[in-house]
């Protein structure tokens, strides 16, 4: 019998996350369930409309894609005119930084229970350095020092309770 609830963002070792290609302007973002899709469409929007005055179906599009069988769903979003192209370069270039934590974080919901999943989502990353991502293959763990330092985080928190 299980006690509790255990998000399926950790029901196996693959990253949800969000990448991009430079090349043709377009940010992917990978989830394992459904719900965490429309979290993510539905966020993508008003992150678009509200930080950058960008307009659906005119600056940007969003696609979806869904396999059910190996759970896995992508989210599209291609920029169209000059304002939505600005808009990823500073998305992906570090100049719109809580643009880019939105993104990274839409699918995750809002709530005590996920508190160490938006701590831990991925940053942001180019397709070029990551071309995996976008097949839904698992990726390795880069030991970063914020990686390290977020780790040492967890383990004194679950110390302590």
């Amino acid at each position: 019998m299980q006690i509790g609830f255990e998000p399926p963002l950790h029901q196996d070792e693959r990253n949800a996350g969000v990448c991009f290609d430079a090349n043709n302007i377009v940010l992917q973002g990978i989830y394992f369930d459904e719900i965490s899709l429309f979290r993510a469409r539905r966020k993508w929007v008003t992150t678009f409309e509200n930080s950058f005055m960008l307009q659906h179906d005119k600056d940007f599009t969003l696609e979806t894609s869904k396999n059910y069988d190996d759970h896995s769903f992508s989210l599209l979003c291609s920029f169209h005119t000059a304002c939505g192209r600005y808009a990823f370069w500073r998305i992906t270039n570090y100049q719109a930084p809580e643009a880019q934590y939105e993104i990274e974080t839409a699918h995750i919901p809002y709530c005590e229970s996920r508190k160490d999943d938006i701590f831990m989502a991925p940053d942001l990353m180019p397709i070029e350095q990551s071309p995996l991502v976008l097949s839904g293959v698992k990726r390795e763990r880069k030991d970063s020092m914020l990686e390290k330092l977020m780790d040492a985080i967890l383990q004194v928190r679950k110390n302590i309770s």
